[in-house]
């Protein structure tokens, strides 16, 4: 048996997730939360084999908490459950999610993610991982001054500090930055090194 949490604000998708569990002889739903700090006791509590994280969850974001388990248990099947979006998806394959399933996606892709989560939690899997998010996995050409903003990120220069290197002003900088995150789908310096690293940017 697959032993599996739901951490979800909605009732009716809750609800939803109870149907299409107790209809596979092989998933075992052992709770259900729609907060973060119960649903990480409740995972605490349950060891359950794969945790379902909507992105909205309240309190700490679906993204979120699913660090914090992934660092509580390194072997968990963690799934987010958001919009149908490529950035998210590759932020869910960064952090190490085990897969992301759209909101839409219908419950036999709802029973698939949840048994290769269990099967290989560290095997990142998504049933909309189609070229489009492949293509955005090589990050558009960063110019010479984005590449330069970033490596003054790299030994740690804050925003401040990279402004008066390049001779900019501090808005100028965060222009920069932001278009650095765009072109490499993250959200925050850490996810942006992150990104670089992978992609042989620095």
């Amino acid at each position: 048996m697959i032993r599996v949490v739901t951490a979800d604000p909605h009732t009716m998708a809750q609800l939803g997730y109870a149907a299409a569990l107790d209809a596979d002889p092989e998933l075992d739903l052992v709770g259900q939360a729609g907060h973060a700090a119960p649903a990480r006791q409740l995972v605490a509590r349950q060891r359950p084999d794969v945790v379902l994280l909507d992105l909205d969850l309240p309190g700490v974001d679906g993204l979120g908490l699913g660090a914090l388990l992934r660092a509580d248990l390194p072997h968990v099947g963690l799934v987010l459950v958001g919009p149908p979006d490529d950035r998210l998806l590759l932020r869910a394959l960064r952090q190490r999610f085990s897969g992301y399933l759209a909101r839409t996606a219908g419950v036999e892709s709802v029973r698939g993610a949840i048994h290769r989560a269990a099967l290989a939690p560290t095997n990142f899997a998504a049933p909309d991982f189609d070229a489009t998010a492949t293509q955005r996995l090589a990050p558009a050409a960063l110019s010479p001054r984005e590449t330069q903003v970033l490596r003054h990120l790299y030994v740690g220069a804050n925003n401040a500090a990279i402004a008066d290197s390049m001779r900019l002003t501090e808005s100028t900088v965060r222009t920069y930055l932001a278009r650095v995150y765009d072109k490499l789908g993250v959200h925050s310096r850490a996810e942006a090194l992150a990104a670089a690293t992978e992609h042989g940017l620095l």
